[in-house]
Parts: structure tokens; sequence; C-alpha cells
């Protein structure tokens, strides 16, 4: 046999022969028995062509070939190919070429870009490889980046990255859900990540970046020891001081099982002696859409650390100051009246409003701040010549809009202006104009949510301070907000603010795929004193709602309040002889929270509705960073149908339509126009009100009732201890 550059290659510890010509233009050889000549054919101006003798060769090394294409290549016996190597030979469709090796057992390609939902990887996962220097490996050498489409699971993903150690292998950036608002079901979720919930008629799921959120999570004991410096906010109507984010705190995990234990299995104390109960919350990034024409809004969670920022989509943003310095671009005391045939007569004198202008040629989508549609106010398309296109007005009946929330329209055909009406006291958040397809891209920037501690219990008075513990009795009440913030400072702390509240409300439907909170995990014993502690020995394990325990057992307590919900909370737990079991508690879990909602109401730090000249209704949101947002809730007392929601996903109730205790959030809103009104969170008692969503904005500072509590917070530097003996060994400094 006469063969030239004949190579040796190393396949599974036996020795084949192998053809590498690299650097060859052609090809002579001779048949097994020596004396009748071969050819092989390639493509016309292909330098390089490779063949394999019929029963003989099992590798087919390609390398460096840039112009050799599939059709270029004969081979007189695939079958036989054991081993494909495929490197720098832009040219080659190597699956094409590995669905025709029908019999390869050991893969090494170079330069892949693949996007895949895992389907594509797996069908490599039995397959060997070859590493670059030839050596046979029980791994795949598929080398390059595959971006995931869908998020897999940790264990799954572990498995992939090991299979394909030269693979940069990426999940998605996100986990994406929907909430379907013009259904009043309480379960109208879907993953969108799984295709699981509400739209695909099948049982909700949590995965991807919910999921890994959501195991970052745990009750720890935490000690602040360094105080925090603090600034001078009015907040409520009131002179106080808050916390900068330079106090730090040590914590050490606790049993995910059981919290009176450490997560060492050394036994924990949860009386205030060892430490505050709180819950580790993780940094993660979010960011929520509004798609208000539709009746839909959307959740993205990503579980990136906060130096993986996950990326944002191409789109122009204009901001309030562009959009008025732009020619024409703002004309004041002007309202758009729809349905006229040009934009000169779509004008109407209005002093309470303005009318922007931005120029929408060259993108399919846009979003702008609107206003409802009283009247036929609304927003106009118009060609170059002014004339009318297309009408967008917010309809009054089922109102679930508050002015300055925005819009998201297709561009019409040969538009390009578009014309949008204003409220002058109004909120403007931006403008976006964009050319993509996905309804996420609307909105381009990412929220990124900090780590933090929050109390685990409601706030005890234990000597002279505040404290997250088990007293054997119940959480402290009938204390003024301005004494609960003051006391909360005074521990190097705060209590829990409004972007905690919106994280657990919106965690929580991302999780149970849900809104009804009660349903899902129970409304508790029916009164504002139980005794605290009641969920420390199951940990970070839920409890369920009287539907549920019901189907397990049928004789569990069935005790209406207000003949609309069912006191008490279910453990799901086992018999003695392995069965499934409930066991009836007075607490409710949720989240690994106990009592996050009923019981007592939690006073919420870093947000007021001061109901001021054009602010009415408006919540005033004290960011960590310093600065201030106003975000628009609604000014009537109702149970809630629709939430704030958009970029900072903000659960404050909007609009003007009620639901019931048993539809869509399945929560309350209490509201008074007066001046400076704190907010309150979760409610108390059973009540059938209650839940994750439940807020109160009708008292002022200087209030205190029997039913409403506090709970500590903390941000911060948060460092984890290395050990329970190193945690111990710490001093706390408030």
């Amino acid at each position: 046999m006469n063969l030239r550059n004949q190579r040796q290659a190393k396949t599974g510890g036996s020795t084949s022969t192998e053809l590498d010509f690299s650097n060859q233009t052609k090809l002579e050889y001779l048949d097994a028995r020596g004396t009748q000549p071969k050819s092989i054919t390639f493509a016309k101006g292909a330098p390089v062509t490779t063949a394999l003798l019929p029963g003989t060769l099992n590798v087919l090394r390609l390398e460096y070939l840039t112009k050799l294409t599939v059709n270029g290549l004969s081979l007189e016996s695939y079958s036989g190919v054991k081993t494909l190597i495929v490197d720098g030979c832009p040219n080659i469709n190597w699956e094409t070429l590995l669905l025709r090796c029908t019999g390869v057992e050991r893969l090494r390609v170079t330069g892949i870009e693949k996007t895949d939902d895992g389907t594509w990887l797996n069908r490599f996962a039995n397959m060997g490889g070859v590493d670059a220097e030839g050596n046979a490996t029980e791994t795949c050498a598929l080398v390059g980046t595959v971006q995931l489409t869908k998020y897999v699971e940790e264990e799954e993903y572990g498995r992939l990255c090991a299979h394909f150690p030269e693979l940069n292998i990426r999940q998605p950036d996100y986990t994406m859900i929907e909430f379907d608002d013009s259904i009043a079901d309480d379960v109208n979720v879907t993953n969108l990540d799984n295709g699981t919930g509400y739209r695909s008629s099948t049982p909700y799921k949590p995965s991807g970046h919910i999921s890994a959120i959501m195991k970052q999570r745990h009750r720890v004991l935490a000690k602040v020891i360094k105080k925090a410096t603090t600034r001078n906010v009015n907040m409520a109507g009131q002179d106080m001081v808050v916390p900068n984010l330079d106090g730090e705190v040590i914590y050490y995990p606790l049993d995910d099982r059981d919290s009176n234990k450490y997560a060492d299995g050394t036994e924990a104390k949860l009386d205030g002696t060892e430490g505050d109960w709180m819950m580790y919350e993780p940094f993660f990034w979010y960011k929520g859409i509004n798609d208000y024409l539709k009746g839909r809004h959307y959740s993205c969670y990503s579980s990136n650390d906060s130096a993986h920022r996950p990326v944002s989509p191409e789109a122009t943003v204009l901001m309030v100051k562009e959009v008025k310095n732009a020619q024409n671009g703002f004309v004041s005391d002007k309202k758009i009246m729809s349905g006229k045939k040009t934009l000169r007569d779509s004008y109407t004198n209005d002093t309470a409003y303005s009318v922007c202008k931005v120029s929408v040629e060259g993108f399919k989508r846009v979003r702008f701040p609107s206003v409802p549609g009283t009247n036929l106010i609304g927003s106009i398309f118009v060609d170059a010549e002014g004339k009318v296109i297309s009408s967008v007005v917010v309809p009054t009946i089922g109102n679930k809009f508050e002015a300055g929330m925005y819009l998201i329209a297709d561009i019409p055909e040969k538009a390009v202006n578009l014309h949008f009406t204003v409220l002058n006291t109004a909120e403007f958040d931006c403008v976006v104009l964009s050319n993509s397809d996905r309804i996420e891209d609307m909105e381009p920037d990412w929220v990124a949510s900090d780590e933090h501690l929050c109390a685990v219990v409601g706030s005890t008075v234990i000597g002279s301070k505040l404290r997250a513990a088990i007293t054997g009795g119940s959480t402290t009440a009938s204390m003024t907000w301005t004494d609960f913030h003051y006391y909360s400072v005074q521990r190097g702390m705060q209590q829990i603010d409004a972007l905690m509240h919106s994280r657990i409300a919106n965690l929580f439907y991302a999780w149970y795929g849900r809104l009804n909170v009660q349903e899902q995990c129970g409304a508790g014993q029916h009164t504002n004193t139980r005794t605290t502690g009641g969920t420390a020995s199951r940990g970070m394990t839920d409890t369920i709602g009287y539907e549920e325990a019901k189907s397990i057992n049928g004789n569990v307590t069935n005790s209406l309040v207000d003949n609309a919900v069912h006191q008490f909370a279910w453990y799901k737990s086992a018999d003695e002889y392995g069965g499934a079991a409930v066991t009836q508690v007075n607490n409710i879990c949720c989240l690994g929270y106990e009592d996050i909602y009923g019981h007592k109401w939690d006073m919420m730090d870093c947000v007021d509705v001061p109901n001021d000249s054009g602010n009415v209704g408006k919540w005033r949101i004290f960011m960590p960073d310093g600065s201030v947002r106003m975000v628009k809730g609604m000014t009537s007392s109702t149970w809630i149908t629709a939430v704030a929601h958009g970029r900072y996903m903000d659960v404050i109730p909007v609009g003007n339509v009620a639901g019931s205790s048993s539809t869509s959030y399945s929560d309350y809103y209490w509201f008074n126009g007066g001046s400076s009104r704190v907010v309150y969170r979760g409610g108390n008692y059973a009540d059938p009100s209650c839940g994750v969503s439940y807020t109160n904005a009708s008292y002022d500072a200087s209030g205190s009732f029997t039913s409403v509590g506090s709970r500590l917070a903390f941000r911060g530097k948060i460092v984890k201890a290395q050990s329970v003996a190193a945690y111990k060994s710490v001093s706390e400094v408030a």
C-alpha cells in the first residue's frame, strides 16, 4: 500500500490508520491487493482532497481546508469511519458529513457557534472525542460556543459541561414568565422557559433562573458588626435619619429543614442570643414589561452575579429632555383627540396636558407614556403630510391604567411620527424605539436586586431592642411608624421596604405560578397574637392551604373566616406507614417567611404617599442609592386586579377595576387621600383580603394599632462566616 503523509492515531488504546492531508493537493494509492490504482474526485478549485481505503481506514481528519466542501469530498466508503476530525474547514458542513459517516464514535470539531435548547447537544451525549494532541478522550471534543435557548437545570448543566469540556455552553440570560391580565383566574401565569402554566394548560412548574435564585435563599442567624452611617430624609412628613449602605452584617445559614439547627447540624438558638433570625436574599437581575394593549405583563429573572449583567437589547431610548429638545417635540397645554383625519384637527386645548412628538421611521415598535382615554384622549401615528394613519386610545371601561404608565404599539406602515398625550403631573418614563419582535426587548434596562436580609418573623421587643427572635409570645405591636423606624435604625437596620415587598410578592408569583397566596400557603390562625416560631422546626418548607390539605386528609379543620377563607395552615407530612398526611399549624410559611402576610401588618420603610399637589396616589420610593422614584397608584380602596409592574415590577395597585377575594390578586388595597401617608403591607388576622400584595396607605406616621407591627431588614455589606464557631465568636455592635 502506498500512502503519502500517513500517520498513526491513538484511538481507544489501539492503533488505526489515519490520513492527514492538510498540506496536500492530490492523493494516489493502491487498493488492498496493491495492484489496482485508485483516485479520488473532488470539487474544482479545492486545494485538498481526502480519501479512505475501504475496510482499512477508520479516522477521517480534515484540517485547514478553506475551500473544500462536503460535495467536493468523495469517499469510497463512509461507514468505516470511527473518528471524525474537522478543524479550520469553514465550507465543510460537518453535520452533513457526520450523517454520512454512520459509524462515528469519536468526534472533534472546532469553530462551533450554535443556538440550542439542549436537544442538539444531547445527540452527542454518548460520543467520545479526540484532544488537540490526537489522543482519544471519553468526552466529546466540540470546540466553540453553544447558546442555550432554554435554561438547563444545574445538575444537567454540569453534566453537559463535563462531557463537552472544550465547549462554552452558555445558559440563557434570563427566565421569563407571562401574566394574562385579561383573565380573572389567579392562576393566569405561564412559564415561557419550560412551557408550563396557564397558556399551556399544564400545571405550572418553576424553572431556570427562578429555580437558581430560590436555591440561594436560606434562613440565617445574623449580627450587625458595623453600624451604618446615616443621612437625613423627610419621609411621611417626618424628619428622619435612614441608614446608608456602609454597615456590615455577618451571618451563618441555618438548616433548610430545621431552623433550630445551623447548616452544619449543630444547635442554633433563635431567642436573640445568637443573632437575629433573618432570610438571606441573594443578588439577582430582573426587569418587568407591560403590554397593556394586549392585556399581558411579563417578568424576567436572571440569576447571573453582579459582574455578569444580562445583555441589553438594541433600542433607541429617549428621555423626556430629549423629547422636549427635539424640534416641535413638545407642545404644552394641548391634548390629542383620537378619530380625527389630520394632526392639525387632532389638537385640542387643555392646560392639564401636553403633546409629545417622536419620529418612528425605521422602527417596528414603540413604547411611550400615555393617559387613560377619557373623552377619547389618546395618541396618533401620522404620515409625512400629517395625515392620521391610526389612533391609540386606552379604554376607560375596565381601566387598569394610570397616567404615566406606558403603551407598546406596532408602528403602522408609512407612519413618520407619533404624537402622544401626557398628563402634566404624571411621571414621564421614557420612549423606546425598537426593531425587535421580542416583547421583552421593549424594556432594555435590567435592575440589579441587591442581596439583603429581611427578618423571617416580625419584630419583638427584647430588653431595649427590637429583634427578630422567638420569645414564647407574639410579635410587638402598638408602636407608631416613627418609633418602629427609630428603633430599627438603632439596631443598625431598617424595616422591610417597598422593594423587598415587591420582590417577595413577585418571587411568590414566579415560584407558584399563581396570585392567590392564601389558597397556596394557607391563611393561618385568625388572630393577631399568634405565637412566634411555629414554623421553626420545618425550616424553609412552605405550608399549604385548605384545599390541598383536604385533598390529602378529608377531615382537616373546616373553619371559614367571613365565609371566604379557611383559617389555619398545614404542613405535608407522612403517617406511621409512610402515607401522605398533613399537620395543622397556626402560622403560615411562605417562601420561608413566617406570617409574611396575615397576623399583623408590616410597616414599611423607605416609602410614603405624600398626596400633595400633583402627587395624589403616588408612592414615593426612596431607593437604596439615595435616588427617589414616584409611582402612581390607584386612589380608591378596593380589591386589586392590576399592579403598576413595569421595569421595577412594582406591586402597587393601579386602575379602577374591582376584583374579589377569590379572583385576580385576591388581595385588597386601602387608600386615604390625606397628606403624608405611610404604607403597611401583608394584612392582619386570617382575613380574606390578606396576602403578599395586600397594602394599606391610609394612616400617617403617628398611628399605632394592636394589629400593626414591623419587620427588621438590612441593606449593606453582608458577610458569610466561615464556620459556626467563627460566627459565634463575633459580637454584635447594636
